[in-house]
């Protein structure tokens, strides 16, 4: 119950504060914390790459089905300058260390509780992702996760890695 409350008083926050991220928006900057670990991540560190920021929760059922999608795009395209990076808005680390051991994922997964981070990238779905381009803008903002979107999904990344 007390997660439910906490859940509705973050959705009713986030459409109340945050102004909605659109397409071709710069993409915010932002330096969290590794999961595992002391050292931090800046977006800033993957200019000129496509990157898919994948916000997710132990809890979110449709992200136990993105997860090991994401780990096929990531090892498919890592080559050609692709990168996924996985922000955890758990509560506690504890349950997404947990959820990680039962899905494990090759790309870096940070620690976004305790931040603003879902805030700025006013997340009010679970998962949602952000694909970026080579350039820093949102190009795709994908709510939720079903088997209907990873060709979109696929073919989005394809199209962004080979641009110029």
């Amino acid at each position: 119950m007390k997660l439910l409350i906490c859940m509705l008083l973050y959705l009713i926050s986030s459409f109340c504060i945050a102004e909605s991220l659109a397409v071709n928006d710069a993409a915010p900057a932002f330096t969290l914390p590794l999961l595992e670990g002391k050292e931090k991540v800046t977006l800033s560190d993957y200019k000129g790459r496509v990157v898919y920021i994948d916000f997710w929760a132990s809890w979110c059922i449709p992200c136990r089905r993105s997860f090991p999608f994401l780990n096929k795009l990531q090892a498919q395209y890592a080559d050609k300058g692709f990168e996924v990076i996985a922000i955890n808005l758990e509560q506690t680390p504890e349950d997404a260390k947990k959820f990680l051991a039962q899905f494990p994922v090759s790309y870096p997964v940070l620690k976004g509780d305790n931040s603003n981070i879902g805030q700025i990238y006013n997340i009010f779905a679970m998962p949602t992702g952000y694909l970026i381009g080579k350039k820093g803008n949102v190009r795709v903002k994908n709510l939720g996760f079903d088997k209907a979107q990873e060709n979109y999904l696929e073919a989005m990344v394809d199209k962004l890695v080979s641009e110029f």
